[in-house]
Parts: structure tokens; sequence; C-alpha cells
């Protein structure tokens, strides 16, 4: 996740909870993308392999932002993706989009990251998760 949403000057995905986002909804309203997750996950540290690394997370951020990118396209790992990578691409930055500028009350978007980034105010969160606004954000140039 913190390959397509990298932290700059403003939080990622990592800090964003994404991860945490998806795990969650992988139990309960994604369960269905399970076997599409464990598959392309699998594939993702095959084609890594193939890199010369041990797994996807031990690459590069370049190699990784190359291997997502095929993906992308449809031309990543052949036999490892019916399609080249562009289905299980599009769920997983479909996901990654949901859990960074969702509410955060879904299990993503820590501290409203994504929307003091944007500029959004915080709202109060209802729900299973509460985050506690510590304070306005900074003012933007």
């Amino acid at each position: 996740m913190d390959t397509l949403i990298p932290a700059d000057q403003d939080p990622g995905a990592r800090e964003a909870g994404v991860v945490n986002y998806i795990d969650r909804h992988l139990m309960k309203k994604f369960r269905k993308h399970q076997p599409a997750y464990r598959a392309a996950l699998a594939a993702l540290d095959s084609m890594s392999r193939e890199a010369g690394a041990k797994d996807f997370a031990s690459l590069p951020v370049e190699t990784r932002a190359s291997l997502l990118a095929a993906m992308e396209e449809g031309k990543a790992g052949p036999g490892l993706f019916p399609d080249g990578g562009k289905a299980a691409f599009n769920l997983v930055l479909d996901h990654t989009m949901q859990g960074f500028y969702g509410s955060p009350r879904h299990g993503g978007n820590k501290d409203y990251a994504s929307w003091r980034m944007i500029g959004v105010p915080p709202m109060p969160v209802r729900g299973r998760q509460h985050y506690d606004v510590k304070d306005t954000y900074p003012e933007r140039s």
C-alpha cells in the first residue's frame, strides 16, 4: 500500500492505517476477495524472487513500483496472472484508495491523514473506532 500511496510531506498509506482497513474488511465486507488477495500476494512474491529478493516487501521501492506498473498495464508475470495482473492491481488500488480517503470509522485514514492533506476539516467519528482530533491541522502555504 505504501508503494501506491507513499509518504512525503504528508502521511502515506502506511501511516494512515490502510493495511488495517483492508485486513479488517477482508474478514467481512471484502471476504469474497480473499482468494484474489492470496493469489496476488503469492504472485508478487514469486515475481520478487525472480528480481532477486526474498519477497515483495524487501524490494527497493523503485523495483516495487515497476512491478506494480507492469500489473497496472496487464504485463506482469506470464503464467502468474490470467490477465497480466490488471484485475489484481485494480482491486488493491481501489481498496487502498477507500482506506486512505474514506472515513476513519472504517479502520483507515488514521488521524484523518488524507482529509488533512486535502484540507477537509475532520468530523467527529461515530462508530467502532474513535480517533481524537489533537489539534487543527497546520496552515498550508
